[in-house]
């Protein structure tokens, strides 16, 4: 069973605190919660206020990531619209640390969709487990799916490790084709490239 806690500890270090890069399509973020996706999260109106204090964007980088108001309800906000939703401590911890944070830079569809893509690959033309359809929300199909992947450990040439290995390795390719259609697409976003690679 995972645990959110770790999870959330390794997506907290990818997304960092205040950015508003001008050719960031997700536009303004405070700690990867996108003003686009998430207007109504309560933090902006600490945000407002603060970047009402200084126009130095230092000073106010500063001002943002240690403010205590806007840490406090970080976590809630992430369990309950990310971890829950994506009914992540139903699968293994590396697993759902991949989901949970492919989730949050592309979206829950996006992200449940990069591990539906990877189960459907890895089962040898259904002969352990019929094809899910892919529609991007987790639901019993997609769990029961994952259950029997990883029942598929008592084969001699495969191990748990190896299993979440393959699963990872797939899941990370479906993120790297999001990342590389949106740069084809928009060859301005190359920018940020490096961050998307590191977090693949």
């Amino acid at each position: 069973m995972a645990v959110f806690e770790e999870a959330y500890q390794l997506t907290s270090i990818q997304e960092g605190g205040y950015s508003n890069h001008p050719d960031d399509k997700g536009g303004e973020t405070y700690r990867g919660i996108s003003r686009l996706h998430w207007p109504q999260w309560p933090g902006w109106s600490i945000v407002d206020r603060l970047k009402a204090k200084t126009s130095d964007s230092k000073k106010m980088h500063n001002l943002l990531i240690t403010n205590s108001g806007l840490t406090k309800g970080l976590e809630s906000f992430y369990k309950k619209e990310f971890w829950d939703k994506l009914a992540c401590v139903h699968l293994p911890q590396k697993i759902a640390n991949e989901l949970f944070d492919t989730s949050v830079n592309m979206g829950h569809s996006y992200g449940v969709s990069c591990l539906q893509n990877a189960l459907n690959k890895l089962n040898r033309n259904q002969k352990d487990y019929v094809d899910i359809h892919v529609d991007g929300q987790i639901g019993t199909q997609t769990l029961n799916a994952t259950e029997s992947y990883f029942k598929t450990a008592r084969f001699s040439t495969r191990n748990k490790d190896k299993l979440i290995n393959w699963l990872l390795k797939w899941m990370n390719y479906y993120q790297l084709c999001r990342y590389d259609r949106i740069t084809e697409k928009n060859p301005d976003q190359e920018i940020f490239i490096p961050g998307w690679t590191n977090r693949g």
